[in-house]
């Protein structure tokens, strides 16, 4: 990962951090990195609620790097070059016809973060 870039029109979101158990953290991040990969954490967004849930290992508390990078994703930033978050907002908005606050549809994402190799 290097650098972050705002994605235009992401909605302000509560976020929620959540210290669980590490096989807890995996079971819900690692279908977000590729495999064979252990996800550190991740970012969960609920756009129709307008809130945005990190998952984070209590066993193994990640590095302050990665707990701010898992905050940039609930901010609205995705990787530099991605459009994974601008895609997402997209189909939301296509489902609730552009109305943020309508109650059509979950959905989630995530900007799951991975040990550097």
């Amino acid at each position: 990962m290097v650098g972050h870039q705002k994605v235009a029109g992401w909605p302000d979101m509560q976020t929620f951090e959540h210290y669980v158990p590490t096989d807890q953290m995996r079971d819900r991040c690692s279908k977000y990195v590729a495999f064979g990969m252990s996800p550190e954490a991740c970012a969960e967004f609920n756009l129709t609620a307008n809130r945005c849930d990190i998952w984070l290992s209590a066993d193994f508390p990640p590095a302050k790097w990665v707990v701010e990078h898992e905050r940039l994703h609930c901010k609205g930033y995705d990787h530099i070059g991605m459009s994974t978050m601008a895609n997402l907002l997209a189909r939301h908005r296509g489902a609730t016809g552009g109305d943020l606050a309508s109650t059509g549809g979950d959905f989630a994402s995530t900007g799951a973060t991975a040990p550097p190799r």
